[in-house]
């Protein structure tokens, strides 16, 4: 079975007051061998299970203080960076550079 480990950037936590809340340790495994790689709705759905890992290792700087909110849309979107990085396919990057406005077209192997 397919799987990628997301993990919380050091970085974000050095951004943070709430960085005690949070460890470098904090991952969540994502597992995607159920989805079809090679679609439009595959890529998709991977893609929101990486952002919702995220948002899930990353929650700990989530706050509703403005000054501190960066550091968590920072974690967030370091995390799901590295996801993508981890699972090296090139559908599902060129989806999360063009923020899911992106039309797979078919890849062979």
């Amino acid at each position: 079975m397919k799987t990628i480990k997301t993990l919380l950037p050091l970085a974000a936590l050095a951004l943070s007051s709430f960085a005690t809340a949070a460890s470098p340790s904090n991952s969540v495994v994502v597992r995607y061998g159920d989805l079809n790689l090679n679609s439009q709705a595959g890529i998709a759905r991977l893609h929101k299970r990486i952002s919702s890992a995220a948002e899930s290792v990353c929650d700990p700087l989530e706050t509703r203080i403005i000054g501190l909110q960066g550091a968590y849309k920072e974690c967030v979107n370091s995390a799901v960076a590295n996801g993508v990085a981890a699972v090296d396919n090139a559908n599902l990057t060129q989806f999360h550079a063009s923020k899911g406005r992106y039309s797979v077209v078919a890849s062979i192997r």
